[in-house]
């Protein structure tokens, strides 16, 4: 590809990966490494701390995040995988956009709205209000054109192309205005089919998960009191839930799973669809087992990713050090 466009994503280390994560993110992230865009994939292990401050396990899930993104087929010669707090560059980005934005803009990112209502304004953290500064930073060190997200992320990119503006026109035309790139798959709804699929909520099934957990976890998936098996995403949004989940990781389309479940019930079709998330699970978890043997390739690929990601936020920031003259060339810096 030429001028290959340059896409900058990633995730908190904050446990393992699910189901929604591949649906919403890693399936473009896998396509869009094999169609030869230039790839970073940031850990941002910074950002758990926004939310919490037990770090005990970031480290492992640092480890497991990465053995996740290998065993979907993630390919590290082709995608950068590094470590957010290995990268100072990124820090130091994130301590100029800071003058940039006033209190107010930050407040108003949906992400920190959200915080308010469940901390209470006076107990959020100072990270969690300049949440949406250091991903802009995250997203700007690397000048990326596109940033796969969820359409819960899209106040972020917004926010992130405010804050480019400001420095280009303020300083020097340097960033890129980067562009939000939404999965084609719809969001996946939680077992509950309350709310997303989510770590936190107890209602996800996992890249690392068992055939027998799989098993459990669907038998025990909301559905309704009806008796059918029919997609009705309005009024049946569990059961839909579930039927969408089949097509997806089937690839058979919904009105084929309806006719092939007229006059069945709920047993046979989850027991039918955990058999079809099982296969699908099935090799990652055989790739999965092969690359724990080998205990040195995950630091391996995270210092030659982090390197490359420290090579490339230099050449932006030595550009923004100019810009903002605070390059010191006469004192020998």
């Amino acid at each position: 590809m030429e001028n290959k466009k340059r896409v900058l994503t990633g995730d908190r280390p904050t446990g393992p990966l699910h189901l929604g994560h591949y649906v919403g993110s890693l399936k473009n992230r896998i396509k869009l490494q094999d169609e030869g865009y230039e790839m970073f994939n940031i850990i941002a292990d910074f950002q758990v701390l926004t939310d919490r401050l037990d770090t005990s396990e970031v480290e492992q899930n640092i480890k497991g995040l990465v053995l996740d993104y290998l065993s979907l087929g993630m390919d590290p010669k082709k995608t950068n995988i590094f470590v957010q707090s290995k990268v100072p560059q990124i820090s130091e980005l994130f301590v100029y956009f800071t003058m940039l934005v006033s209190v107010a803009r930050a407040g108003q990112n949906p992400t920190i709205k959200e915080e308010v209502k469940a901390t209470g304004k006076g107990n959020m953290s100072l990270g969690m209000l300049s949440l949406g500064v250091s991903q802009a930073a995250d997203i700007l060190a690397f000048n990326a054109d596109l940033v796969p997200v969820g359409e819960d992320q899209l106040p972020h990119i917004e926010q992130t192309r405010d804050i480019a503006k400001i420095f280009n026109s303020k300083f020097k035309e340097i960033f890129t205005l980067p562009k939000a790139m939404l999965s084609d798959t719809p969001r996946l709804l939680g077992l509950d089919a309350n709310q997303k699929m989510s770590k936190s909520r107890g209602n996800a099934i996992f890249l690392t998960d068992s055939k027998d957990e799989v098993i459990k976890k669907i038998k025990k998936a909301k559905t309704d009191s009806e008796k059918h098996i029919a997609y009705d995403k309005k009024n049946r949004p569990a059961l839909a839930n579930l039927i969408l989940m089949y097509s997806i990781f089937s690839g058979e389309d919904i009105s084929s799973i309806e006719k092939k479940y007229q006059g069945k019930g709920y047993k046979e079709f989850k027991e039918d669809l955990a058999e079809v998330l099982n296969n699908f699970l099935d090799p990652i978890r055989q790739k999965r087992k092969e690359l724990e043997k080998d205990s040195g390739f995950i630091a391996e690929v995270l210092q030659r990713g982090t390197k490359k990601a420290q090579e490339e936020t230099e050449k932006t920031l030595k550009k923004v050090r100019e810009a903002l003259k605070y390059d010191y060339k006469d004192l020998g810096f």
